[in-house]
């Protein structure tokens, strides 16, 4: 309990938060991170772990990448499988460079929390944010605990439904929210995965999937009809499913123990702008992208570099500048680059997932569903333009 006084009030120590207050502390920004979760909570909720080369370069940056690069596994190619066709990417045989890579969200947040704990960062893990106010025009974050965080800003970064998020009048902001019809089983398993690679099945019972995760867990997919629960997919269902829709003979999907099962809702949401007053939004606090091309970590974590280095430069260089000015610039910019991940996750959905049962002109867009396949196949320059923006962006200079 007491009162805290920073420059800057970041609320969610996920990985676009750390980041933040990482980059923020480096450059000499007083902030605090406040989550309602403790620390061994934080580290153990299992996430995606895709990390694009912009990604990677930026824990490079942080100084946060060692054991990236010590048990991270290289993203070197994706597959898709339809009908008897497989079509391999090779990231290194068209575009060269920096590797993506797969490596659990939950180590990332290890890294990430560890590092700027060690480093002086300040953190207030399980407590709870119960109220926004303001105290002579500046932002105060109210903690459950009696804590009282003084600052000259808040970030939002609890995601859709954190409570700075929550104290936001709604009509301060344009909603794009999309439900695309789409749900799919995701099941973590106990197995070592069947090829080194990301593979995506396209069959006419629905998606399949395998995501890498480590050398001995693999992160799989199914696309389940509407209305069908959990308990409708016992594991003998799961993989017998898996096989079909892959396309695998007898054996090469090891089966193993199911660690976690849920369902996923395939959803587009996004807000604009990303700020209002003295609060800025990053990561899924302002917008959320379908996972079909596992994006949404690597999108927060660039929300987070770009703003550090627009609050860096505004506090240590030119303080007397309108914060309100930098946070309206910083909402362009990275609106400008979340409609093109948007873009692109649509473009990956629709080439992952075939029409809806009772969708008008079904066939037709099954054709050019396959059509896009088979051009990624037999056309090397729309392969090598869809891989760079599968891998990502380089990492900007100046973050």
């Amino acid at each position: 309990m007491g009162t805290i006084e920073t420059q800057v009030a970041v609320v969610g120590a996920g990985p676009a938060g750390l980041t933040l207050a990482t980059l923020l502390h480096q450059r000499g920004v007083a902030c605090v991170v406040i989550d309602k979760f403790r620390r061994d909570q934080l580290v153990a909720r299992s996430r995606a772990g895709f990390l694009e080369r912009r990604t990677a370069r930026l824990l490079d940056h942080l100084g946060r990448s060692k054991r990236l690069h010590a048990e991270g596994l290289p993203h070197t190619a994706c597959e898709f499988r339809c009908d008897g066709e497989v079509v391999r990417l090779d990231y290194a045989d068209l575009c060269g460079g920096t590797p993506s890579f797969v490596y659990p969200q939950h180590e990332l947040v290890a890294d990430l929390l560890d590092g700027y704990v060690s480093d002086g960062g300040a953190v207030l893990l399980g407590r709870p944010v119960v109220g926004l106010g303001t105290e002579r025009g500046l932002p105060v974050v109210r903690c459950a605990d009696g804590t009282v965080v003084r600052s000259e800003m808040v970030v939002e970064a609890a995601g859709q439904y954190g409570p700075v998020r929550a104290a936001l009048p709604a009509d301060a902001f344009t909603q794009y929210d999309i439900r695309h019809g789409v749900r799919l089983l995701g099941v973590l398993a106990q197995t070592a995965p069947f090829a080194p690679h990301t593979v995506y099945g396209q069959h006419r019972d629905g998606f399949a999937g395998q995501m890498l995760r480590s050398a001995e867990v693999t992160r799989l997919y199914l696309e389940v009809p509407p209305g069908e629960s959990l308990e409708d997919w016992p594991e003998a269902r799961i993989w017998r499913e898996l096989d079909a829709r892959l396309a695998l003979p007898p054996g090469a999907l090891r089966r193993g123990p199911v660690l976690e099962r849920s369902l996923v809702e395939m959803r587009t949401w996004v807000v604009e702008p990303m700020h209002l007053g003295r609060v800025a939004l990053v990561g899924d606090a302002a917008h959320i992208v379908p996972p079909s091309g596992g994006k949404g970590m690597n999108l927060a974590m660039a929300d987070a570099a770009d703003l550090a280095a627009a609050l860096g430069r505004h506090f240590c260089e030119d303080s007397a500048g309108d914060l309100g000015e930098v946070l309206a610039a910083y909402s362009r910019r990275r609106l400008a680059d979340v409609w093109q991940v948007q873009e692109f996750s649509h473009f990956m959905l629709h080439l992952q997932h075939g029409p809806l049962p009772g969708t008008p002109d079904a066939g037709y867009l099954e054709k050019l569903r396959r059509a896009r396949l088979f051009r990624l196949r037999d056309d090397p320059a729309y392969a090598r333009a869809f891989l760079e923006r599968y891998m990502g962006p380089e990492l900007p200079p100046g973050l």
